[in-house]
């Protein structure tokens, strides 16, 4: 027994590798966790509809205006169904950007900025690859830049991913016609 015991000896060196190595899986599970939290909110805020315009709230009978936030179902269909269907029209995509740009810029929280950047960036990729139109000041090395960063993150839903790649794409291709035509 006392053999065996000598087998399992570490160095100094060999036990903080291990630990390291434990402390390393319990970072990787803190991050998994952020990333399932990240995908759980972006999953809800994609299931919400645009809220509904103040100034057609403001334009409603009193009576009625109290009724507006129980009727919200009827303000149209879930964010991330406009974000992924093609005839969206272009004002509401824009619609969509400036609702998440507000509620990025409002939050404290670190998890929720990072999903309206999502949403902020995937519908300036719906007007890119569906209307041929920008609607940001950023250039298009810019929004590669951002759009292939957020390609490769494992909590945006693939449907979002293809889009980021696409429209890493597509930027890449603008750059390259603007560089030859400079």
């Amino acid at each position: 027994m006392n053999e065996r015991i000598k087998k399992f000896e570490l160095t100094a060196e060999q036990k903080s590798r291990l630990l390291n190595l434990g402390l390393g899986s319990e970072q990787a599970y803190e991050e998994s966790d952020i990333e399932q939290e990240k995908a759980n909110l972006l999953h809800d805020m994609l299931a919400n509809t645009l809220p509904v315009d103040t100034s057609v709230v403001d334009s409603l009978p009193d009576a009625l205006k109290s009724l507006c936030q129980e009727l919200r179902s009827v303000a149209g269909e879930p964010i991330g169904n406009l974000l992924q269907e093609s005839q969206t029209d272009i004002s509401v995509i824009k619609k969509i950007k400036d609702y998440a740009k507000q509620l990025g810029t409002s939050t404290d929280s670190r998890t929720k900025h990072d999903v309206t950047i999502v949403i902020y960036l995937a519908a300036i990729a719906h007007a890119l690859l569906f209307n041929n139109e920008k609607i940001t000041q950023y250039s298009y090395a810019e929004l590669k830049h951002s759009f292939s960063l957020l390609h490769g993150e494992k909590w945006i839903f693939r449907e979002f991913s293809r889009l980021f790649e696409k429209a890493c794409q597509y930027c890449d291709n603008k750059s390259q016609h603007r560089n030859m035509t400079d």
